[in-house]
């Protein structure tokens, strides 16, 4: 209504052309802010990991090399290309230091020696990172 008063139907007319855009740049930029907050979320998540186990998985679509991010707060974060999902980190025994993940990845610790194997399904896996002040802190809770 501003338009109108000032320029009259001029007004009105670049009004509506205007509102448009502006409402695309708007949604832009509230686009650009979520992409931006699910990569720092992304982030956060790999960087929390006390242990980081690669292994590929062979299906009829090829492989895929899945990365298992395990936190300490029994939570484990799975990565590919073609799925990313969430997991329960079940601690083994209450005298192990080893800890599974949906009967599938089994990691275990030898804490003195500063060493970590892992598996899944039984075939060895990569333990690429363990943050040994993490496991330290987890398992003695």
């Amino acid at each position: 209504m501003l338009g109108y008063y000032r320029r009259r139907w001029k007004g009105v007319a670049i009004g509506c052309l205007i509102q448009p855009v502006v409402c695309l740049v708007i949604m832009g930029v509230v686009a650009v802010g979520i992409i931006i907050y699910k990569q720092i979320d992304y982030t956060m998540e790999m960087n929390s990991a006390m242990v980081t186990v690669k292994s590929i998985e062979q299906d009829v679509n090829g492989t895929d090399t899945l990365t298992w991010y395990l936190k300490v707060d029994e939570e484990c974060f799975l990565d590919s290309e073609k799925k990313s999902d969430r997991f329960d980190l079940i601690r083994l025994d209450s005298l192990d230091t080893g800890v599974s993940v949906e009967d599938r990845i089994v990691v275990r610790f030898d804490i003195k020696n500063q060493k970590a194997t892992a598996t899944d399904y039984d075939q060895p896996a990569e333990v690429v990172d363990v943050k040994w002040d993490k496991v330290r802190d987890y398992f003695s809770k």
